[in-house]
């Protein structure tokens, strides 16, 4: 256990000191999964396959379609690839199969941030050598996963409360996010959008901001700093915004599509009964002879993303439907990596599907209106944002991190309206079934959102007593009704029955006259649609052992201390019972 208390520091002080730890470790291991990455792609693809794709513009790559030469190792491949994650994941650490963000998440929610410390290391091997392998996922999942592992074993170090443990998993979150997209601003937000449906975490996105900044920088300086797709060159035309609003209401179609099919996958996977370390095996083969046909779906796609925004497209007779079948076959390979169990994320495969999706529309509108459309470049980089921004439930995000990762600003009114047509159309489909629709109905906020049994029941549930004295009465007989039923007080009431007040024992102990002289007015009462909070409230405040219950001015009855005590453990009983 750490020593020095960091808990009790100030909410910015510490943050800053436990956002730079969670940036210094996310930047290194953000290094170390490149080199792994590297290392299993030279040995797989390279050594044994004797195949390339596409590398981004920022990653060292060029403007060239490699030869790809098929090869029927391939699925052999991909296969081993998935064994070999599927063992070590299943026997280590179960937690990091599928997508890793959305363990994450479930993590911030209901695990009170809580992740064993392993999952950051097993997520770190098994993804680098599905990747390696051939396997179409992507890198931001596993990544984000190892900075929510990482940020949570520091936060566990530091013996921070279950609130700043929930904290620190976004945090780290978004510190992946931001270093191996170059994108640090996007990831600080990332941080607090990806937890919800449509809703944010505001208290993370200060760390994250250092954190990410920090992470971005340790990882910059391995790689270098370049923007993944390298610098936008074309300017932006406010004629073609049309046509980007009609692009995000295809791509919140093709989400929905894209949601359906993982989701289908993973269940499917689920249900097999055969052991668990088999099935990413399983899934590798069948993504091995999707690529022997189209090889763009191997890996993360980044390179063919970056190509396609040039203008640059693989030959085809009828590209326009070509590419929009890659973005399908994508759709479906990326589902049976992942789904099937095995480590990597989802999130580069929407990238890919929305930049051939993108290219393809953009093809068509280029062919009709050429002079307003003279290139296809801002509906590829449009279309693999959106594709991920709307299932993803991250618009905000998404125009932030396509100017870090474009480098320009030209695209950010396109991605504006097609960002936010196609998360409405979207609607409930997320690629994270982890997420909450909003901060109310997180198990990580019901205590400070969950409304008292006491305020959902109503005056007029409760039976009411009856209990009162005439004004004109002598004091005589309300000394002996109170003496009698064990009150230090009673209500009054005209000779209509209208309320007037109350009268105290202590006023009229041997003491003679009418009730009315010893009355005191301005007593607080409730009405029938008052809650009993209301009415708990009152008897506490005047330290009675009943409250008025008046209806237009009359007094239709009292609710005693004995009444609410057991209305409220006949309604805690049904809330147990449910």
């Amino acid at each position: 256990m750490v020593k020095f208390s960091v808990d009790k520091l100030p909410y910015f002080e510490k943050w800053i000191i436990l956002g730079t730890l969670i940036g210094i470790a996310v930047g290194l291991f953000s290094i170390a999964f490149t080199i792994l990455l590297e290392f299993f792609q030279l040995l797989f693809i390279h050594i044994i396959l004797h195949v390339s794709y596409p590398k981004p513009l920022g990653e060292g790559g060029n403007l060239r379609i490699p030869p790809f030469h098929p090869s029927f190792l391939v699925p052999a491949i991909v296969g081993l690839g998935g064994l070999i994650a599927g063992i070590i994941i299943y026997r280590i650490s179960p937690e990091t199969a599928g997508g890793g963000v959305d363990f994450a998440i479930t993590v911030y929610h209901k695990l009170q941030g809580k992740m064993r410390k392993r999952v950051a290391f097993v997520e770190l091997f098994t993804s680098t050598i599905i990747l390696g392998s051939g396997g179409s996922a992507g890198d931001l999942g596993p990544m984000g996963l190892i900075g929510g592992s990482l940020a949570s074993t520091i936060a566990q170090l530091f013996d921070l409360t279950p609130e700043d443990m929930r904290r620190a998993v976004a945090v780290g979150i978004g510190s992946g996010v931001g270093a191996i997209f170059k994108a640090p601003i996007g990831g600080a937000l990332l941080s607090a959008e990806i937890l919800y449906r449509r809703d944010l975490e505001p208290d993370v996105i200060l760390p994250s901001m250092i954190s990410s900044a920090i992470a971005y920088s340790i990882y910059g300086s391995y790689v270098g700093f370049q923007p993944i797709f390298g610098l936008y060159p074309f300017q932006f035309s406010p004629l073609r915004l049309p046509f980007y609003a009609l692009l995000g209401v295809i791509i919140g179609l093709f989400s929905i599509l894209f949601v359906k099919i993982y989701s289908t996958i993973t269940l499917v996977f689920k249900k097999m009964k055969i052991r668990n370390e088999i099935k990413p095996a399983i899934g590798g083969v069948l993504v091995g002879l999707l690529i022997l046909i189209f090889p763009e779906v191997m890996g993360t796609g980044y390179g063919w993303d970056n190509l396609l925004e040039f203008g640059v497209i693989p030959f085809s007779s009828l590209p326009c439907i070509f590419l929009l079948l890659v973005g399908l076959v994508k759709m479906l390979a990326s589902s049976l990596t992942i789904g099937s169990g095995g480590s990597g994320g989802i999130e580069a495969p929407a990238f890919e599907i929305g930049a051939f999706i993108g290219a393809s529309y953009g093809l068509i509108v280029h062919d009709l209106f050429p002079n307003i459309v003279p290139v296809i470049a801002p509906f590829v980089v449009i279309g693999m944002l959106t594709m991920f921004g709307a299932p993803a439930k991250a618009p905000l995000s998404v125009m932030v991190i396509i100017t870090e990762m474009t480098s320009s600003l030209q695209l950010l009114p396109g991605e504006m309206i097609a960002i936010a047509l196609a998360y409405v159309i979207s609607g409930k489909y997320t690629l994270y079934p982890a997420q909450y629709p909003t901060r109310r109905d997180s198990p990580a906020h019901r205590s400070e959102y969950e409304v008292p049994i006491m305020e959902n029941i109503r005056v007029n549930e409760v039976p009411f007593t009856e209990l009162r004295i005439n004004e004109n009465e002598d004091v005589m007989s309300a000394r002996k009704l109170m003496e009698e039923d064990g009150y230090f007080s009673l209500p009054v009431v005209d000779n209509e029955g209208n309320f007037v007040g109350a009268v105290f024992y202590k006023d009229i102990a041997n003491k003679k006259g009418k009730v009315i002289e010893y009355t005191v007015r301005g007593i607080p009462y409730v009405t029938p649609s008052s809650n009993i909070e209301n009415a708990w409230e009152i008897i506490t405040r005047t330290k009675s052992r009943w409250v008025a219950v008046v209806e237009k001015g009359k007094l239709t009855g009292v609710i005693t201390l004995d009444d609410l005590f057991s209305v409220y453990e006949r309604e805690l009983k049904k809330v147990h019972k449910d």
